[in-house]
């Protein structure tokens, strides 16, 4: 099993959240790091009170496709998405990671952002996080 993984994050899609997500969960329960770099479109995903739509889905219907998918989770038991990650966070096997240049080219300021977010940081630094990760995988 790996002991750290490295994601990088460039969409605000529903299924790009809900790929994080689960991901994120399993690998921290099987006692891997798991690190999410958001970046260009990502970084919406880590805004407070963002919503993602479903990519695959006509314009008029993005966000209600997002809508309905969350239902479809809460049978499964899953009622809060952010809530799961939020619990891997706190247990220090899930780290957030905004992209400081993206979140200036999208003004997008901290305060914006979840509280369960590190401290932003550069392409440069990620990088070097790579260098020590036995996967990096771009969703």
């Amino acid at each position: 099993m790996p002991k750290q993984m490295n994601f990088i994050v460039s969409k605000n899609s529903f299924e790009e959240f809900g790929m994080m997500v689960i991901l994120g969960t399993t690998g921290a329960a099987m006692e891997t790091q798991m690190n999410f770099f958001f970046t260009f479109w990502g970084i919406f995903q880590l805004k407070k009170g963002y919503k993602p739509g479903v990519a695959g889905m006509p314009f008029p219907f993005k966000k209600l496709g997002g809508a309905m998918f969350r239902k479809m989770l809460k049978g499964f038991g899953y009622d809060d998405m952010w809530e799961m990650v939020k619990d891997g966070v706190e247990e220090g096997k899930i780290k957030l990671y905004p992209c400081s240049m993206t979140m200036d080219l999208m003004r997008v300021k901290k305060k914006q952002l979840r509280e369960i977010c590190e401290e932003p940081v550069g392409a440069a630094a990620f990088l070097e996080m790579c260098d020590n990760a036995d996967a990096v995988i771009s969703l």
